[in-house]
């Protein structure tokens, strides 16, 4: 069965960008200094209302209606207790799994974040701080929450996998090679509030994530059964860990998730920003990255959508959107046909900003620029 699949994003995982309105009142870009700038009750009062009303089950009524038979949940390190200032959330990924049951749908659960930030972004819960994989203790946590969701949610029939950590940033990967080369920085793209805090960031390798994926791999194993997946990111650096997963001769039923966003073709200046270079850079470089992959091991794109840098393209008449998102979407599309298939990125935004509906597939379907029914 081909993935064809959205993520849940800004549920359990904030992204400020997402719904700006919920920041209201507060100057945080993440999620950590949302919990930190709202008083106690104020900020537990947000995040109900947000979780409550955020997705619910008619949500995954329409998208089984569309076709849409995939979910990717990305879910805290905080998901089963709150920790620091960050307030649990289970109760909402039991009802998404229940849902799920109930509409037809598989679930990927995706650890979206870990404490201390696997790479510095807003996604990972803290801006420009990476201070994670040299603390033990804060390893600890995300191999205990992974063997966690393994066991509570390992038997259900909706279950497709666990996903062990979302977009780690190794710092000898080719993501961080391209970024050297471009001198571009995840940290001066998202600024840390404690400048002293980020003095103290720190790197780790590939070497040292792939040992982190062996002992996250034991650790679900104990408790998911090989009928469901565990799933490991590519770290934006496919070739190597397309070949290092396939050597692991121990491993059973794996997949490989990639990120293949024209949007860092864009920020790196690897093709020209118009609609025909962005039809060519996924027809040569994504269609190399997704067939190196699925040779090697089962691979599939865990995020991906139409956003993209062409100038003046959102003050167009809506023929020419049509024209110019239907056409990216299409060489996406067939694209990623040539592996397990896909999970847009995202499901729903809150922005009212006719340039950014493009990373909405609700908005995307409506407006006739992705496929109606799937």
């Amino acid at each position: 069965m081909k993935i064809r699949g959205v993520n849940l994003g800004n549920w359990l995982v904030l992204e400020k960008w997402m719904s700006p309105e919920l920041y209201n009142g507060t100057t945080a870009e993440d999620e950590t200094y949302f919990c930190l700038q709202l008083s106690e009750n104020e900020k537990r009062a947000r995040l109900k209302v947000h979780r409550d009303t955020w997705i619910t089950s008619r949500d995954f009524a329409y998208l089984a209606e569309k076709g849409i038979n995939f979910v990717r949940i990305p879910v805290p390190f905080f998901i089963f207790e709150d920790y620091g200032p960050y307030v649990s959330c289970s109760e909402y990924l039991d009802k998404a799994l229940k849902w799920a049951n109930q509409y037809g749908l598989k679930v990927l659960i995706d650890l979206h974040t870990v404490p201390g930030s696997q790479n510095g972004s807003d996604n990972a819960g803290i801006c420009g701080i990476i201070q994670w994989a040299n603390h033990p203790e804060r390893v600890e946590v995300a191999l205990d929450v992974l063997e966690r969701l393994a066991l509570r949610y390992g038997q259900d029939d909706a279950l497709y996998g666990i996903e062990v950590l979302n977009e780690p940033m190794t710092s000898d990967g080719a993501m961080a090679r391209l970024m050297s080369k471009q001198g571009v920085e995840i940290v001066a793209r998202y600024p840390a509030v404690d400048k002293e805090l980020a003095k103290k960031n720190e790197t780790y390798d590939n070497a040292w994530l792939e040992g982190f994926y062996r002992d996250a791999y034991a650790r679900i194993r104990k408790y998911l059964p090989v009928s469901k997946a565990v799933v490991f990111d590519d770290a934006f650096d496919m070739h190597h860990f397309a070949d290092w997963l396939a050597a692991q001769k121990d491993f059973e039923n794996v997949a490989l998730d990639t990120h293949q966003y024209i949007m860092l073709a864009d920020w790196m200046h690897l093709c020209e920003p118009n609609v025909d270079a962005y039809a060519e850079y996924v027809g040569t470089h994504m269609l190399e990255e997704v067939r190196y992959g699925q040779e090697r091991v089962p691979t599939f794109v865990g995020e991906w959508c139409l956003f993209n840098a062409q100038p003046g393209l959102a003050e167009e008449t809506k023929a020419v959107r049509k024209e110019a998102y239907s056409k990216i979407a299409k060489a996406q599309l067939d694209c990623f046909g040539q592996c397990e298939g896909w999970f847009y990125w995202c499901y729903k935004t809150h922005l009212d900003d006719p340039d950014w509906d493009c990373w909405d597939i609700g908005k995307c379907i409506s407006n006739g620029w992705m496929p109606d029914r799937y």
